[in-house]
């Protein structure tokens, strides 16, 4: 009990420290209409650990709860002002620029607010949730948190701002112009025009399979395309595929997967891995006997003897099936042509965990 709250604590100063500028922006707009982790916001470094660690458990519930929630809060920016929000709306939501020099951008920005509840922070304007965000964490499921709607967070820093700040990705707006999300929000707090002003302090990833070291990538903007196209593929959890994450983090450790660029390989090849979850080898076992006849399910005498879970299990690991670490699924390549967009192959590339 003592471990797991002070894992929960820990994950709590985690995220509060790597929170980018848009997720402070997020978290800013959150503790104002909830009126949650105020005293958080206001406070850094041992003064910040020390009232984490005195938290009750409902409020460390609450919290972790609150910082899983803050994509449901969308910022716009630059919109501090009902004019500015006016602006905002016509240049990038309406698509009408040209009706600028005409409009009455203080009424637009009135009229936006009316039909967004949102409220200003900065010169930022953030939409509230229209619902209540979806209570993923009920204070005993830590290791199971559908932490996985970001890739990379990612410290920058510059000449002006030595200290650093955070960006996480995927950024939505990378190859748009004008409007503001995780990357032009950084480089504005850190006070240059482009990546290449800015040098890489740290990296985190939200797959514990990957490491990323500083010196792997020598153009910045390249590690941050690759971590926007990591965060895309973690988001569409492909296409809706069932049990796509398990299937992808048991792919990247079946190929000894470390690197950015082949996990991006592995997540378009998918189709080349056969993947079956453990909850689901009974199931497997099934099948298997299944194709040999259904002699035992007509046959009364064998009803309900045969263990189907140990049964499906032996069958998967006399297929070529490797169970994974973390005992979630088991998982062999099949003979569909693995396509490398990124990566060289390598002649061991499909070797065995």
């Amino acid at each position: 009990m003592m471990e797991s709250k002070s894992m929960e604590r820990q994950w709590i100063l985690n995220r509060l420290e790597t929170l980018s500028v848009k997720e402070q922006t997020q978290l800013a707009a959150a503790i104002i209409s909830r009126g949650q982790l105020k005293a958080l916001s206001e406070k850094a470094g041992d003064e910040r650990e020390l009232a984490v660690r005195k938290m009750d458990p409902n409020t460390a519930r609450d919290a972790v709860n609150l910082l899983l929630a803050l994509p449901d809060y969308e910022v716009i920016c630059p919109a501090g002002s009902y004019e500015q929000l006016g602006e905002y709306y016509l240049r990038y939501e309406a698509g009408q620029p040209d009706l600028i020099p005409y409009a009455n951008l203080e009424q637009i920005g009135w009229n936006y607010e009316d039909s967004h509840l949102g409220i200003f922070v900065g010169d930022c304007f953030v939409v509230l949730p229209r619902q209540e965000p979806k209570q993923f964490y009920d204070g005993s499921n830590l290791d199971r948190l559908p932490d996985t709607d970001w890739s990379l967070r990612l410290k920058l820093a510059s000449p002006a701002v030595p200290e650093g700040v955070w960006l996480c990705l995927p950024d939505s707006t990378i190859d748009e112009k004008g409007r503001m999300d995780e990357i032009r929000l950084a480089l504005r707090e850190l006070q240059v025009q482009t990546l290449q002003e800015c040098s890489l302090l740290d990296v985190r990833c939200s797959l514990p399979e990957l490491s990323i070291g500083l010196d792997e990538y020598q153009d910045l903007a390249d590690l941050i395309y690759d971590g926007n196209d990591l965060g895309y593929v973690l988001q569409e959890q492909g296409q809706g595929e069932q049990h796509f994450l398990e299937k992808f983090r048991a792919a990247l450790e079946y190929e000894h997967c470390h690197d950015l660029k082949l996990a991006l390989d592995i997540a378009s090849n998918l189709n080349c891995y056969d993947y079956c979850p453990t909850t689901e080898t009974g199931r497997f076992g099934e099948e298997v006997l299944q194709k040999q006849g259904d002699t035992m399910f007509r046959d009364p005498v064998l009803q309900g003897s045969i263990d189907l879970k140990v049964y499906g299990e032996a069958q998967l690991e006399q297929q070529g099936y490797l169970l994974n670490t973390a005992e979630t699924g088991y998982i062999r390549r099949n003979e569909q042509e693995f396509h490398h967009e990124r990566t060289e192959p390598q002649p061991e590339f499909d070797m065995t965990m």
